[in-house]
């Protein structure tokens, strides 16, 4: 039997060992994050004029966004650099021969790399979409107002040219020559509609159009154009009259039309849950991408608790290997996941996985290889 104060003394032995190469871990990549970021954007900053502040308040959102790819890849150099340097000194075998299984060995770095799970679900959920949406915000301000200084026409943050929307669940397909959220207006404004089959029943074609907000939802009141409705087993043209006011029941939210202009790597969490709520995802269409996005940022995550079950087996191996070696296998394991998971997201951007299946092939194949491992090394 072993008594309860050794075991303690050997989780805050171990929990010491590994914060400190997770933490110079972090730091490093933190500064080389930092380096290539300000190599990348400082330029065209003080291009545009920007402040020494606005610089500096981008590269800092920029570190808390990029802190979601971090926190896993440090965690799993530490807990291999950790274990690996433990089993090459002897101190797992003296551990497990003191009656210490390796399940209650690694405990402190399960519990750690649960803290870290749920830090990365805030982060996601709260810090990360206030950053990249702030930091959106201070780049296309700086280029607004270079272009400004310069006598140059640039597009007021808010307004977007040449919008196509497809709103899957309401079988709505909307093209917009130009969106003005701050305006309450659209201009040259075509909706498709479509019946179960995708056949299309009715299309509204208006000069402009004006939305509001109201208590009930958004609503949508077309000016000068016609109201074609068309027979679905046919194709053919039954009606098209003219109107000058045209009041819908289109609840069609327009700050979420505005987000289809950007690609969906520049949209926070809040954004792009918001896009698939309301507009869903169509397999063959574009709007799978945005899909991918929002269960690719929900899936990270679990990749904490992934990291610890994949670095055990590859820390506890026979002999007296250099603690280098595990972290070289680490670089190895870390570029086969990134092609596993951009090979995926390429499927689920297509449409030809479900976006939820291709977010998680990667964590799934991974546990699925790893979890065996861990059980035989227990």
């Amino acid at each position: 039997m072993v008594s309860f104060d050794p075991v303690r003394l050997l989780d805050r032995y171990i929990l010491a060992e590994w914060a400190k190469v997770f933490a110079l871990a972090l730091l490093s990549f933190v500064g080389i994050m930092l380096l290539s970021v300000s190599y990348n954007w400082i330029p065209d900053f003080l291009s545009w004029g920007a402040s020494f502040g606005t610089i500096t308040a981008f590269l800092l959102l920029r570190l808390v966004q990029d802190l979601s790819l971090l926190i896993p890849i440090s965690l799993l150099i530490s807990v291999i650099f950790v274990l690996a340097t433990m089993n090459r000194n002897q101190e797992i075998s003296a551990a497990r021969a003191a009656g210490i299984g390796m399940g209650r060995l690694t405990a402190p770095l399960w519990v750690v790399g649960g803290l870290l799970a749920g830090l990365l679900a805030l982060l996601n959920a709260v810090l990360v979409p206030d950053a990249l949406e702030t930091m959106n915000a201070l780049q296309e301000e700086a280029q607004f107002a270079a272009l400004k200084a310069k006598g140059g026409n640039a597009i007021p943050r808010g307004q977007a040219s040449s919008v196509s929307f497809e709103n899957s669940k309401a079988r709505r397909l909307w093209l917009i020559s130009n969106l003005g959220l701050s305006t309450g207006q659209a201009f040259e404004v075509v909706v498709h509609a479509f019946d179960a089959n995708q056949r299309e029943v009715r299309r509204i074609s208006a000069r402009f159009a004006e939305f509001r907000k109201t208590p009930q939802g958004w609503r949508w009141t077309f000016r000068e154009g016609r109201d074609l409705r068309f027979d679905p087993a046919t194709g053919s043209l039954m009606a098209q009259p003219r109107f000058q006011e045209l009041a819908s029941d289109f609840n069609d939210d327009p700050e979420v039309m505005f987000y289809s202009t950007k690609e969906p790597a520049k949209l926070s969490l809040r954004e792009v849950s918001r896009f698939v709520d309301q507009a869903g995802f169509n397999p063959g269409g574009p709007n799978a991408a945005y899909a991918m996005r929002y269960h690719a940022i929900m899936s990270t995550p679990v990749i904490c608790l992934i990291v610890i079950a994949v670095a055990i087996p590859f820390s506890v191996t026979p002999g007296r290997v250099s603690p280098m070696v595990g972290v070289a296998k680490t670089f190895g394991l870390f570029l086969g996941f990134y092609f596993l998971t951009s090979f995926c997201a390429a499927f689920g951007e297509s449409g030809a996985l479900p976006p939820m299946v291709a977010a998680w092939i990667p964590a799934t194949l991974v546990a699925c290889w790893a979890f065996p491992k861990l059980k035989s090394v227990n």
